[in-house]
């Protein structure tokens, strides 16, 4: 596996010095979420995209307040 946010190229998701459990829970992954539409982005194990994008003009951009975050009533 990798650290988190690592971008060394031990994150790509098919580099040949992962093996045994590892590579296989990334084929899992990979496998499981293609079976749904998503794409993998070679160079990071665990980054996918939806394809056909189904909104491909609309930014989901809207602000976040960190009280909201913490409030849960």
């Amino acid at each position: 596996g990798t650290g988190f946010d690592c971008f060394d190229t031990l994150a790509h998701t098919l580099d040949p010095r992962i093996q045994g459990t590892e590579l296989k829970n990334r084929l899992l992954l990979k496998e499981g979420l293609e079976a749904q539409g998503f794409v993998n982005y070679d160079k990071e194990w665990w980054h996918f995209t939806y394809q056909p994008e189904p909104y491909p003009d609309t930014y989901f951009d809207f602000p976040v307040d960190p009280a909201d975050l913490t409030s849960r009533n």
